[in-house]
């Protein structure tokens, strides 16, 4: 079907910017005034970068909607005139099959990939750069969260040892008191029984009290200090993983959606079909014997379109099958029709997440002037 073709994804990655930023305010408690700017910009990043989304689906939805309009126009056309276009549309399916059969190769890719590189040819070298620092990005999010993770797990680890700890030590605490006055009452009774001399045991006995108290208060200082260095250590491994975590889902979106348009998996893949179709066209270069003929058909058809105010006629040239077949109209229109309702839903969604990180940074400001101050340096009104 061409370059309108896409895969679909059996699963989608979503977040939901509103928990995020729940955990975000939970985590903001006892932070300096610094911190909670830090978690704030955080929030206003992941705002702007949804913006920058909306206005690239933006583009891409007038995009589709001209390509669209051009199908109507073709198909209102006189008879006369679509005679003309398909005729060039035959000769053109022809002669491009032709050139295919002149390939030596064996290694050939599909015809529908080779129109599909062949109409994104000059942006493909940026892409496959674009691509490929992409996924470096997301192994280095993945990487970051697994240190998050462990990161999360020892600071989880001390806090129960510190809690453990507490348990014991308060469980000494009253063995060492119920041992202490027992002590007391025997050596008591010994000396009124006996009338013996019990000054030394008695001073024994509080040394080892006095012992145990001053084990007791220093050990439970450092348990305190390291609950208390835990819970902030744990608040901002949360804030950072919350952070993390929206970058990685828009570098992901980003990439599926490039690869949905490329009809890819990974850069691997379109690096392997780009240099497919570069040696594939270098071979057609060297076969091609009806170039001018072709480049007079080409020229008769974008003419003819350009004559029916169609904006884009060049596209036509690499989807001539569909001028020639109603079927593969029928089905370039629904592809078309898919692929914009799919970037209407993306501007939804992305209109959606902003409106819900403005609607919690306004509860965040109330109360709270430094966020309404900084959400106002980033042109957000609260």
């Amino acid at each position: 079907m061409g370059w309108w073709k896409r895969k679909k994804k059996e699963v989608e990655q979503t977040v939901d910017p509103k928990e995020a930023l729940r955990q975000l305010k939970r985590s903001k408690k006892g932070l300096s005034r610094e911190e909670t700017a830090q978690i704030v910009r955080a929030v206003i990043e992941q705002i702007d970068e949804l913006r920058k989304q909306i206005a690239v689906s933006q583009k891409e939805y007038e995009a589709v909607t001209s390509y669209l309009t051009d199908l109507q126009k073709i198909e209102r056309m006189t008879e006369d005139k679509r005679q003309t276009v398909n005729d060039a549309a035959r000769n053109i399916l022809n002669l491009t099959k032709e050139r295919v059969k002149y390939q030596n190769s064996t290694d050939r890719i599909p015809m529908a990939k080779y129109r599909a590189m062949e109409r994104y040819e000059k942006e493909i070298p940026d892409v496959l750069k674009n691509i490929y620092e992409q996924e470096q990005y997301r192994e280095m999010i993945y990487s970051d969260l697994r240190q998050l993770e462990g990161e999360r797990g020892v600071v989880e680890y001390e806090r129960e040892a510190a809690q453990d700890k507490k348990i014991f030590l308060r469980n000494l605490a009253f063995g060492g008191g119920f041992l202490v006055v027992l002590l007391f009452i025997t050596l008591l009774i010994m000396n009124l029984a006996t009338g013996a001399d019990m000054l030394l045991p008695l001073l024994l006995v509080l040394c080892f009290a006095a012992g145990i108290t001053a084990y007791i208060a220093v050990a439970a200082a450092q348990s305190k200090k390291i609950l208390k260095e835990s819970d902030y250590k744990l608040n901002r491994v949360i804030q950072l993983t919350n952070k993390i975590k929206i970058k990685l889902v828009n570098c992901t979106n980003a990439l599926e959606y490039v690869y949905e348009k490329y009809q890819v998996e990974s850069y691997r893949e379109l690096s392997e079909l780009w240099e497919k179709y570069v040696r594939t066209k270098d071979e057609e270069r060297r076969y091609r014997k009806s170039t001018e003929l072709l480049e007079h058909y080409n020229r008769t058809l974008m003419d003819t379109l350009f004559g029916e105010e169609v904006k884009d006629a060049e596209i036509w040239l690499y989807q001539a099958e569909a001028l020639l077949d109603e079927k593969e109209m029928v089905e370039v229109r629904h592809h078309l029709n898919i692929r914009r309702q799919k970037i209407r839903e993306r501007l939804e969604f992305n209109n959606g997440q902003i409106a819900l990180c403005e609607e919690e940074l306004s509860q965040i400001a109330k109360g709270n002037d430094l966020v309404a101050e900084i959400a106002a340096e980033h042109g957000i009104s609260l």
